[in-house]
This record gives C-alpha cells, sequence and structure tokens, in this order.
C-alpha cells in the first residue's frame, strides 16, 4: 500500500513537470524568456535531475544575454547528462556562449578576448569528437582561429606603438635635461659689438610668407569607446553569424561618432 502511494506521488511530479515544461517552452517560443525560466525552474522542483527544463533554462538565459548563467547550465548539461546528443548540444553551445563574450571584449581586454575564443574553439573540437559530421563546429573553428590572429596581430601593434611612444618621451626627457644643463648668459653683460648672428640668425625680409613651412594641425586621435550592445541570437548561431553582426554594429557606431564630429551643416 505504502509503494503504491509512493509511485502515484512520483507519478504525479512527473506529471507536473512535464506540464511545466511544456508552459516554459510555450512561453519561450513566444520570446518571454523571463516567464519560461519561472516554469523551467518549477520542472526543477518536481524533478531536480531533469536535463531537458535545465537545457531548455540556458538556452533562455542565452536569449536575455546573460551568458554566465547560461554557460553555467550547459556546461552542468554536458557534465551530467548520459545523452552523447544532447552532450553535444550543450558543448556547443556553450562553445557560442565563450566565442561572444570573447567578441565583446575585443575593445576592452584583448587577452581575455583571446582566452575565450580559445575555450570555444575547445567546446567545438570536443563536439566533433563525439560528431565528426557537425559541419557548424568545424566552420566555428576557422572563424575563432582567425579572430585569434587578427586579435595576437592587433596586440603586437599595439606594443609596438608603446615602444615608439616611450622612446620618444625619453628623447624628450633628454633634450630638456640637455638644455637645463647648458649656462645661461647674465642679462647685465654687454654684448661683443663684433659678435655675429649665429646665435640668433634674423630672418631674410625678402622671405615670403609662403616660403615658411606650415604647421599641420593636430589630428585628434582620442576615439570613444562605446560598451558593445548585443542582439539576442539564436543558441545555434554560428561563429560566423556573430561575427558579422559584430562588424555590422562597430561600422554603425563609427558612423555615428563621425556624425557627432561634423560641423553644423539552434541546436534543438
Amino acid at each position: 500500500m505504502v509503494f503504491t502511494m509512493l509511485s502515484l506521488a512520483t507519478i504525479a511530479r512527473a506529471d507536473s513537470a512535464r506540464d511545466m515544461l511544456r508552459q516554459g517552452n510555450r512561453l519561450f517560443g513566444d520570446s518571454k524568456y523571463t516567464e519560461a525560466i519561472g516554469k523551467y525552474d518549477e520542472a526543477l522542483v518536481e524533478q531536480p535531475q531533469a536535463l531537458e527544463p535545465k537545457f531548455n533554462k540556458a538556452n533562455s538565459y542565452y536569449r536575455l544575454d546573460d551568458l554566465d548563467q547560461a554557460m553555467d547550465l550547459y556546461q552542468s548539461v554536458a557534465t551530467t547528462s548520459k545523452d552523447m546528443a544532447l552532450v553535444a548540444k550543450a558543448k556547443y553551445n556553450l562553445g557560442n556562449c565563450l566565442f561572444q563574450r570573447g567578441a565583446k571584449q575585443r575593445d576592452s581586454d584583448l587577452q581575455k578576448a583571446v582566452d575565450d575564443m580559445k575555450s570555444s574553439i575547445a567546446c567545438w573540437r570536443q563536439v566533433l569528437d563525439i560528431d565528426p559530421k557537425n559541419e557548424k563546429a568545424a566552420r566555428n573553428i576557422e572563424v575563432a582561429r582567425l579572430i585569434i590572429k587578427d586579435i595576437l596581430d592587433q596586440v603586437k601593434k599595439q606594443q609596438e606603438q608603446q615602444q615608439q611612444q616611450g622612446q620618444q618621451n625619453q628623447q624628450e626627457q633628454q633634450q630638456g635635461q640637455q638644455k637645463q644643463s647648458q649656462p645661461q648668459r647674465d642679462p647685465n653683460q654687454p654684448q661683443d659689438p663684433n659678435q655675429t648672428q649665429t646665435q640668433g640668425q634674423q630672418q631674410d625680409p625678402n622671405q615670403t610668407k609662403d616660403q615658411q613651412p606650415e604647421e599641420q594641425p593636430p589630428q585628434n586621435q582620442q576615439q570613444q569607446q562605446e560598451k558593445t550592445q548585443e542582439q539576442q541570437v539564436v543558441p545555434d548561431t554560428t561563429a560566423q553569424e556573430i561575427l558579422d553582426r559584430e562588424q555590422r554594429q562597430k561600422k554603425q557606431r563609427e558612423i555615428l561618432q563621425r556624425a557627432q564630429y561634423q560641423q553644423v551643416e539552434k541546436d534543438w
């Protein structure tokens, strides 16, 4: 009798979990991701070991651009599931999260961007270990490699610029010290009438104004940095699509910046 009651309770909890899962999926389909997360949580209360609501909850966080939450859930699914197809999906989406986070960090921390890109490649390689025919994962790896090379070239260029600036500052400092060490002439001392103009040649009155070198106006080298604003993408988006979106948004930001300076005139 007791066993029968426990079995009925277990069945009731399973039915309730499936019902919550279906409700969450409908909300997800309507782009109501926050509400969907609530339903997936209710399903997990009934069945804490269920992986489908956890995976769908990760997808919802991804759509909300909460990458850290999504990555934690994808990692949990990938490490606990015995369904290798589900593991591959979780690893693929985890790679996408890392790639997207790395793309965001290109304007703030290049080293962290490289680290995330490398981690995304590792995830996609694990996907290929499970499913060697996964073409999306293979393409994503190639795209991430190209991005890493581009970032490393950018880092090298910045280091060279910093080195050149340091050398220039050192030269200017040395010149300033040399000027300070030169003896100053006593203003009360009479000047030698036979002194030539070697200490200060006067300008040739016949020299035209056009012959004088013109000083070039300094260029404004300050660039305003804006926080990358990401549009929501599906979890199975390819790395190339993420990259294309980043480039389009960067062009739009550059256009807006130039306008400010103008004069008045799925894998499931």
